[in-house]
């Protein structure tokens, strides 16, 4: 397959494509900027942060797969992908080590002045006893919104610091999910209000949607405890940035960022955020991610996304229909031959019955081999068609299931 490499990737991993016999294009920061003139032949798009708008997916007119190598695909037109057809799928998980790391740094830095010691150091000034007035995390109480990877390593070395841990209700949380609360002790609380009221620290590991956009706003400060400090290593759209200088100002509210709304797209410029500066406030340059080890996780990721997509069966899928969909669902036991299948969507066609989901699996045994299609289908289908579907040749049974 080609393979365009939308950011800039390191010269092993390239090589690694390669091997696995794919030619590969590693665009340029110039040829990012017209990125529409760049995909014409791209079959696999591998994407870091650059924006793959509904114009890019339109110009690339034999993409199958888009591969975000991260978590969030917030920069992916998603929608567009899913018309045409292209898979988008995301890696994720292999970064929550490195952006919890990073997450613990910002606390520990905020904690004990560590950019602005470090300053003063440089600038020939020693003042043991200014720096000596910290609180320490130990006791402290942490807010995580967000359990998922990253939320949980984080819990997991917040607690090794000694921080209580606090988090809010959700119904739709998992076995695992819920398991690894009770094991780190996480107090869950049932309200917004609730949870920001208790809590020193305030963490934020959320996906941007419209649901989270400006999350953090003036309702959103003004019940954080005076003080209190905030974190946010996910997306800088997640915070109202006006809103977050004036309760800095007026509340105290100590600050730590590694995302901004209007951070610059390439890796190095000048650039002056509204937070520089500000007393109540320690930045990074949007590196969560950017450790070795979370870089080689990733890398092994997209890697074996690939692989899988080559056999028709792409990991991590954000725009597939994952609920049931149709009326009802056709369980079509056949001999494994030829044509088969052919024969009952030609016959569902002619009953002008739309298949909308299909999975056709082989039974493993040692003599001649049966299947069964499971076919979810727009409506169900009437007495006539399915004696037809049975009368097939190599059709053994013809179950509905599911229908009113």
């Amino acid at each position: 397959m080609h393979i365009v490499l939308v950011d800039s990737s390191e010269d092993h991993f390239v090589a690694e494509l390669e091997s696995l016999g794919h030619s590969c294009n590693s665009l340029s920061a110039t040829e990012r900027e017209v990125l529409v003139d760049n995909v014409a032949d791209a079959e696999v798009i591998i994407v870091r942060s650059t924006v793959i708008s509904a114009d890019a997916i339109a110009a690339a007119p034999h993409l199958g797969l888009i591969v975000r190598a991260g978590a969030g695909t917030d920069t992916i037109d998603v929608n567009a992908a899913s018309a045409a057809g292209i898979y988008v799928c995301n890696v994720p998980g292999q970064n929550a080590v490195a952006v919890a790391e990073l997450t613990m740094g910002l606390m520990i830095a905020i904690d004990r002045r560590i950019p602005a010691a470090n300053a003063d150091f440089a600038d020939g000034v020693w003042d043991k006893t200014g720096y000596s007035n910290a609180r320490g995390l130990k006791g402290q109480a942490l807010a995580i919104l967000g359990l998922g990877n990253i939320g949980f390593e984080v819990a997991s070395r917040a607690k090794g610091f000694g921080l209580s841990l606090h988090a809010l209700q959700a119904s739709d949380r998992s076995a695992t999910a819920t398991q690894r609360i009770d094991e780190l002790d996480i107090q869950i609380h049932e309200t917004q209000r609730e949870l920001l009221g208790a809590a020193d620290i305030v963490t934020i590991h959320l996906p941007l949607n419209p649901d989270t956009q400006n999350l953090v706003n003036t309702d959103f400060l003004s019940l954080m405890q005076p003080g209190a400090m905030l974190i946010n290593t996910s997306r800088g759209a997640l915070v109202n940035e006006q809103d977050l200088l004036k309760a800095m100002n007026e509340r105290g509210i100590r600050v730590g960022l590694d995302v901004y709304t209007s951070e610059p797209k390439s890796g190095t410029a000048q650039w002056t955020s509204p937070f520089s500066g500000h007393t109540n406030f320690v930045g990074t340059h949007h590196i969560g991610a950017s450790t070795a080890q979370a870089q080689n996780a990733i890398e092994n990721g997209v890697l074996q996304t690939i692989k899988e997509y080559e056999l028709g069966l792409p990991p991590n899928c954000v725009n597939i229909a994952s609920r049931p969909l149709g009326e009802c669902a056709l369980a079509v036991r056949h001999r494994d031959e030829v044509g088969v299948l052919a024969g009952v969507l030609a016959c569902l066609r002619s009953a002008g019955i739309n298949v909308q989901q299909m999975r056709n699996e082989i039974f493993d045994g040692s003599g001649t081999s049966a299947a069964m299609a499971t076919i979810r289908v727009s409506q169900t289908p009437t007495a006539s068609t399915l004696e037809t579907l049975e009368n097939l040749d190599h059709v053994l049974r013809i179950d509905v299931l599911g229908a009113e």
